[in-house]
């Protein structure tokens, strides 16, 4: 740990991890393209101010500034966030904190790039004094040129001030990879760990300028994230939809739990290999109990169609100590996207199926061509709930409304729900 050392210089974190030391103020400015332009890239960015979890952390807060580009192969496409001033529960407050996200085609490279910033960070005060964080900045970069795929990191603390109860500020040191700073008492500033990755296909880059740990309240702060991402592969086709096998709502709509478990298709598609999940059986509460949770999706192209399937699967589930029993729930969604201009969509849920329903150790079951089946004070259950969006379908398999003895809604259990679409890629 190093304590009190001054320094009057910016600290950088180059890609491969090398500390280099800056004059206070210097930056290099990015120039986005002037216009969209469709590459055969997947590009992915994104980007947050702070985030902080443990300690006095509400249930409820999120990621300052966040800013995202999901899923595009266009260049020139530019995102930002800002915001005057965020609380940081449990470690302060950060002011003038700004993200941009954008994508480039420039000189024969194509490229993502996340950046985000934080004027300071103000600790909060203790008996031991006040600390501020100055010049915080993260950058992450990957791109393709002549020479194949690459990616970067750099980031940059311009000061660490402390002032002591009734003293003068302290100018401290600044963290290193291998050394925090450390303030007994107050608070504990780790140098972030960047990652980065490139292959023949694609490249990788994240980065925290900064991880925080407050010694008072045992929160966790991460400071001025960067991420950028891009792949190959991109033909005519760009996927989008996700596959899991439960989600659970309250009555007033507030999710209980997420999507579990969860699989985002690439917007690039699998390369024709059939990717998987799996989640052994949980209790989510409130006596619902699934058994084995699964995923399974595929999407490939070539310069003639593109084509792909997303499936969430849930072996089971069990309701109320057996008051409400299913097995054998499906949900799949089949895509395909073709034509002399790629214009034709055909889109289907074949293959999404429920097993058997048992009630109170009765057999139930849905009569030919119909959709919803309710059991009195146990559940209303809807399956085969399909809706179009744009370039496929979104379904899911069974969904079970919990009914109270009034018949009054307590939550909505989504089962095997699979999304799927293909977008132009305007190439």
């Amino acid at each position: 740990m190093r304590k009190l050392i001054a320094s009057s210089m910016m600290l950088a974190l180059t890609a491969g991890g090398t500390l280099v030391a800056t004059p206070a103020g210097s930056a290099t400015a990015a120039t986005a393209s002037p216009k969209k332009v469709p590459t055969p890239f997947a590009l992915r960015t994104n980007g947050f101010g702070s985030r902080v979890r443990g300690g006095q952390v509400p249930a409820g807060s999120s990621s300052t500034a966040w800013q995202n580009i999901g899923c595009t192969n266009n260049a020139g496409v530019v995102r930002e966030n800002h915001e005057a001033q965020e609380n940081l529960p449990g470690i302060g407050t950060a002011s003038e904190i700004a993200t941009k996200v954008w994508t480039i085609h420039k000189h024969g490279k194509v490229m993502s790039r996340s950046r985000s910033t934080i004027a300071r960070i103000t600790l909060a005060d203790s008996p031991l004094g006040s600390l501020q964080i100055n010049g915080i900045k993260s950058v992450s970069k990957t791109w393709h040129d002549a020479r194949g795929f690459h990616a970067a990191n750099h980031s940059r603390i311009g000061s660490i001030t402390l002032t002591p109860a009734g003293g003068q500020p302290q100018d401290q040191g600044l963290p290193t990879p291998n050394q925090p700073i450390d303030i007994p008492g107050l608070v504990t500033i780790y140098l972030g760990s960047p990652t980065r990755s490139a292959s023949a296909h694609s490249a990788r880059a994240a980065n925290d300028a900064l991880r925080i740990v407050s010694a008072a309240t045992g929160t966790r702060a991460r400071v001025a994230h960067s991420f950028a991402q891009i792949n190959d592969g991109i033909v005519h086709g760009i996927f989008a939809g996700y596959a899991s096998g439960s989600r659970i709502n309250a009555a007033d709509g507030t999710v209980t739990s997420g999507r579990t478990p969860y699989a985002p298709m690439p917007c690039q598609g699998t390369a024709a290999k059939v990717r998987t999940k799996h989640l052994a059986g949980s209790n989510l509460g409130g006596q619902v109990v699934v058994g084995a949770e699964n995923t399974a999706q595929m999407a490939k192209q070539n310069d003639r169609r593109a084509v792909g399937y997303e499936q969430g699967s849930v072996a089971s589930v069990d309701i109320g100590g057996g008051q409400l029993h299913v097995d054998g729930i499906v949900g799949r969604v089949h895509v395909l996207r073709k034509g002399s201009r790629f214009n034709k969509v055909v889109a289907n849920i074949k293959g999404t199926t429920i097993g058997s329903i048992t009630a109170n150790g009765q057999e139930q079951s849905f009569d030919p061509g119909q959709k919803t089946l309710e059991i009195p004070g146990i559940a209303k259950l809807e399956r085969k709930v399909k809706h179009k969006v744009r370039g496929g379908l979104e379904v899911t398999a069974l969904r079970i409304t919990l009914l109270d003895a009034n018949g009054q809604v307590k939550s909505v259990i989504n089962l095997g729900q699979a999304k799927m679409a293909i977008h132009k890629s305007g190439l």
